[in-house]
């Protein structure tokens, strides 16, 4: 896959990119390897600055400098130094987590406009807003921005309908969907290496990522009956937490409710592991979003418990919707056990057409990634810190 734009000349730019980093959540991180990847091609001689939660385990992971993101007199210095500002990655603009995280990205957008750094937005979603003032906040500060690159159609649309400027707006791509993929030394060789004798490498591998949510408690038993079903039928189940200290106990919960045997991932995994064991699987039942993600850079054929718009999102990207399964809103109330192992058991049945269209759908996406760095290029250009 060819997911990075050749550049004929190097620019020297120290980019300050901000984003929800160093929290142990290998969705972000794979948003930010992704980034770093397209950026070192965009500008070969760059030097990137990250604001982290965990600055330590930021440069270890992806060779970059990185300062505290509440370490103002770090900030302030970046910032000083810094050349081009990019608010990179995820759904850091909305609110259903909090109005505070909004407000920080926010005012990390503001902050970089004070000191005169143009603003890049890239790869994001947009929203969900549950206030209407929030939305409108996010919308105002959004246009400081010199390019917003967005990695939906849905969040396009939505900041068009709401009077975004399209000349500075760009469909993307989720940066992660251009991870490279490395050539594996032998077939399944970290779920050899983790399960020893109890894996069967000739049965297919079911891999099995689930969060914390507030209704999911009352689904668990269903899954876990659905996927006991599948593992009577000969399937291995390995459940694989991406934020392993707030997965594992939700991950944990549904093992124990299973009968037959089940796997479950207990070790912390860089992006390059994930990614790796991502493609040893032969399908997927997400609710992380980047455990979705990064099946389909490995084609792999997935199932969606949607708790979240982005959730439903992505997989529209990849023109299966019906693969969405909505998880109920409701307290106490339960998804149907019957209708997820029938939505399962159809991943086998038409896998060879699912994934002929992943690929096809992946590479639309990586294709609009190239596009949109494009207009990146172009916009350093403009702003006379590329030449």
């Amino acid at each position: 896959m060819s997911g990075v734009l050749a550049v004929g000349k190097e620019a020297k730019i120290n980019f300050i990119i901000s984003g929800y980093y160093g929290f142990g959540n290998i969705g972000d991180e794979a948003v930010l390897a992704g980034m770093l990847q397209q950026l070192r091609t965009i500008a070969p001689s760059s030097r990137c600055i990250v604001l982290s939660g965990d600055p330590a385990r930021t440069a270890a992971e992806h060779g970059v400098e990185a300062i505290h993101r509440l370490d103002i007199k770090a900030l302030w210095s970046a910032l000083r130094q810094g050349t081009v500002f990019i608010s990179g990655g995820g759904t850091l603009f909305q609110d259903v987590t909090s109005s505070r995280s909004l407000y920080y990205y926010l005012l990390m957008v503001v902050l970089a406009r004070a000191f005169g750094l143009p603003v890049i937005v890239y790869g994001q979603g947009i929203g969900p807003f549950r206030s209407r003032w929030n939305r409108l906040l996010t919308l105002q500060i959004l246009r400081l921005a010199g390019l917003v690159i967005v990695r939906d159609r849905g969040a396009y649309e939505q900041l068009l309908a709401w009077g975004f400027d399209g000349k500075r707006l760009c469909l993307g791509a989720d940066p992660a969907l251009t991870l490279r993929v490395q050539p594996h030394r032998s077939s399944k060789s970290l779920l050899r290496r983790a399960l020893g004798h109890r894996f069967l490498p000739e049965k297919p591998v079911l891999l099995v990522s689930l969060r914390p949510w507030p209704y999911l408690d009352a689904s668990l038993p269903a899954v876990a009956g659905a996927l006991d079903q599948l593992s009577r039928r000969g399937w291995q189940v390995v459940f694989v937490p991406l934020q392993l200290a707030a997965d594992y106990p939700v991950c944990q919960r549904c093992v124990e409710l299973m009968v037959e045997e089940a796997f479950l991932w207990s070790m912390p995994l860089t992006v390059q592991e994930t990614l790796d064991l991502l493609g040893e699987a032969d399908y997927c039942l997400g609710m992380r979003l980047h455990a979705l993600i990064l099946a389909a850079v490995h084609r792999v054929p997935m199932l969606g418990l949607a708790y979240d718009p982005k959730v439903e999102s992505f997989l529209k990207e990849l023109g299966l919707l019906d693969g969405a399964f909505r998880l109920p809103v409701e307290a106490g109330k339960s998804l149907d056990r019957k209708e997820l192992l029938s939505s399962l058991s159809r991943l086998e049945a038409e896998r060879e057409r699912l994934v002929r269209q992943i690929d096809q759908r992946v590479e639309e996406m990586v294709a609009r990634m190239r596009e949109a760095n494009r207009s990146f290029k172009g916009l350093l250009a403009l702003v006379g810190v590329y030449r």
